[in-house]
């Protein structure tokens, strides 16, 4: 369950390191907060995830097999410490 995406922080200051982000997954979008996943603004920035219809079999259900794959892919790189759901309140 989330309000739409998931969250995580990389460096504001590595721009092969986003690209490589990008790379495994492209929809992800930047924010300008700290975010649930308590960035350390300005040293980091932080991206949602979407978990949509595209990535997900239902509305606030599982992830797909392709996108479950890519957080994990996300999720493995050392620099990002967590990956949490967002949640608008």
């Amino acid at each position: 369950m989330n309000d739409g995406s998931l969250e995580f922080c990389l460096p504001s200051d590595d721009a092969a390191l986003l690209a490589r982000v990008r790379g495994i997954a492209p929809a992800i979008r930047a924010g300008s907060s700290r975010g649930r996943a308590r960035c350390d603004v300005p040293a980091e920035t932080l991206y949602f995830f979407p978990t949509g219809d595209a990535e997900c079999t239902a509305r606030h259900g599982a992830l797909e097999d392709a996108a479950w794959d890519q957080v994990c892919r996300i999720a493995a790189l050392p620099e990002v410490r967590e990956i949490v759901p967002t949640w608008y309140e």
